[in-house]
């Protein structure tokens, strides 16, 4: 299994058996960070794996899971950081999956450790081997069709509609899948739908929510062997938008 095709199978773990996932492959998910794609790479990141085995971890927060490891990400306080960490961890959360590992994204939950080496950390997730099913079946994934999230303005060829479906799958933040698509057959414009909780978390966890989802988009793109060339046009950046924000323009060739 490779990265895209954990997309398609990929679902929040809660359960995990008490079984230790060996020192190599914990190495070898740190060493897939250092070489994972950013969206910015001007914004220092830095992922960290917390072992719980023992209980030691000290994850404290509303929607807490008792695992045996954490995976954390910090990053830089920068503008962006949110979306670049986003865009990165769901590239770890896949390499998990592809590993046989489950996962589960906490958000508002943190370790004892809020900051590591003068970076703010951004996400915590759970991971270890699932006591049940690691995978689910696609179509049983709770997201909303094509048509509530696109609106086509052109045909849309098999490639792009294998794109959509794959930005379609992201996990988000309470399942608000904030993205919106205006579709032409050789791009498409996203947008992100304004936050209906205040403040400045509920921003950060949709911008995180915008990074997953786009990650998903270079994968499937690659998969494809299309070429993904993102741009920010003034002319959309500028506006001002009743409903939500413009993020980019994807071109795909």
């Amino acid at each position: 299994m490779n990265l895209y095709e954990a997309i398609g199978c990929r679902q929040s773990v809660r359960k995990y058996l008490r079984r230790e996932v060996p020192e190599k492959l914990r190495s070898q998910i740190l060493s897939y960070f250092a070489k994972a794609s950013r969206l910015n790479d001007r914004i220092a990141v830095e992922a960290a794996i917390l072992d719980n085995t023992k209980g030691q971890a000290q994850v404290r927060g509303p929607w807490k899971v008792d695992a045996p490891y954490y995976l954390a990400i910090y990053s830089e306080p920068e503008e962006g950081a949110a979306r670049n960490a986003g865009y990165l961890m769901e590239q770890m959360i896949l390499y998990l999956t592809a590993k046989g590992l489950g996962s589960c994204y906490l958000g508002g939950s943190h370790p004892a450790q809020k900051k590591k080496n003068g970076l703010q950390l951004i996400m915590l997730a759970a991971f270890g081997y699932p006591e049940g099913r690691l995978c689910r079946e696609s179509p049983l994934a709770r997201r909303l069709p094509l048509n509530e999230l696109c609106i086509f303005r052109e045909e849309a060829g098999e490639q792009m509609k294998t794109i959509l479906r794959a930005a379609r799958l992201a996990p988000s933040a309470f399942n608000s899948q904030p993205w919106r698509f205006i579709v032409y057959s050789d791009r498409i414009y996203v947008f992100a739908r304004k936050s209906r909780l205040p403040g400045r978390a509920a921003q950060a966890m949709r911008e995180f929510s915008i990074g997953v989802m786009l990650s998903h988009i270079m994968l499937a793109a690659e998969e494809l062997w299309m070429e993904l060339e993102t741009a920010t046009e003034e002319q959309y950046a500028s506006k001002t938008y009743k409903n939500g924000d413009y993020v980019a323009t994807l071109y795909l060739r």
